[in-house]
């Protein structure tokens, strides 16, 4: 059992990942997690219970949660769950017996734009990508200009999607709004020696985007299997570090914790939290991520031109 002052400490963090103040502003964190340490389960833990502060009271503050393929959204407690999905994309989703689930609260975006002006605050926002995305021109075209790229690239992967959300979410949104960006698997946006253009679209999210997150009460909460997997610009940002049972801490340059086997003695349910020369332990409530829900996808049509402009009625 360890320490009481360590479960202290552990706990104290904790609320300050979930929990947001005007004084504070936003929480950049990361969870380093072998497969089946438990990191979907404690996503789902994490996204329950953020809240904000409201003059006197607390909030439930909106999550922005990206899609996977093969998911868990369904199994957070005490939130609404609403799913973005592309109004080209043709897409249902069954649970593991093959059944398909109803009654499900879906919008239809267009751009990033009709996100952000209909996301629902206190729900947990669940947007999958554009099976074929077209990053906005004019964005494009700034990223290129701004990281010297010598030509734009004609398709970019629809995982920089999230670039785009996030910086419209930074440029667009009330100032007195919290949100918390979710994103499991982050290797596909932020990994360690990205090859152009990747390279060059996470610098250019380093310097426009994350940078300011905090001060604009942008939250950002990303998952890793392994500390080396993350590009060290983003590492440096990372305020609040978790590990699950069997993670790999990082050196002294981005880790106070001495003792580098400490993650090895956790159990399950349980994490190492991290935060600016302090470090304790926690647990969380277990769930049955084997009950996943699965995304099913129907053939989708390509836009014609990058420049198609569609006007599509949402419900």
């Amino acid at each position: 059992m360890p320490p009481a002052r360590m479960v202290d400490e552990g706990a104290r963090i904790t609320k300050e990942l979930i929990t947001h103040y005007s004084r504070s502003g936003a929480e950049l964190a990361a969870i380093w997690a072998p497969p089946g340490s438990g990191k979907t389960a404690l996503l789902i833990s994490l996204a329950s219970r953020m809240a904000y502060q409201v003059g006197r009271r607390l909030v439930k503050e909106t999550v922005i949660w990206r899609g996977r393929d093969e998911d868990n959204w369904h199994l957070i407690q005490g939130r609404k769950v609403c799913i973005f999905i592309h109004f080209l994309d043709s897409v249902s989703f069954v649970d593991v017996t093959g059944k398909e689930l109803e009654n499900l609260t879906i919008f239809r975006y267009d751009t990033a734009y009709d996100i952000i002006a209909n996301v629902k605050r206190g729900w947990v926002n669940v947007v999958y990508e554009p099976r074929n995305y077209i990053m906005d021109e004019e964005l494009l075209e700034e990223i290129a200009t701004k990281q010297f790229m010598d030509d734009v690239p004609k398709k970019v992967s629809r995982s920089f999607f999230i670039y785009e959300l996030i910086y419209f979410f930074k440029e667009y949104k009330r100032h007195d709004d919290y949100f918390t960006f979710i994103i499991d698997e982050a290797d596909e946006v932020f990994r360690m020696n990205a090859p152009y253009p990747q390279s060059r679209f996470q610098q250019w999210f380093k310097d426009a985007c994350l940078r300011d997150m905090r001060k604009n009460k942008l939250s950002f909460i990303i998952t890793f299997h392994d500390y080396r997997e993350l590009d060290y610009g983003v590492l440096f940002k990372v305020t609040t570090k978790v590990y699950l049972p069997a993670a790999v801490i990082p050196p002294a340059k981005y880790s106070i914790i001495r003792k580098k086997d400490l993650a090895m003695t956790l159990k399950m349910g349980s994490y190492l939290i991290e935060k600016k020369g302090r470090f304790g332990i926690a647990e969380y409530d277990r769930v049955d991520t084997d009950n996943q829900v699965r995304a099913v996808w129907r053939h989708s049509p390509k836009p014609e031109t990058p420049e198609m402009t569609v006007s599509v009625s949402h419900p």
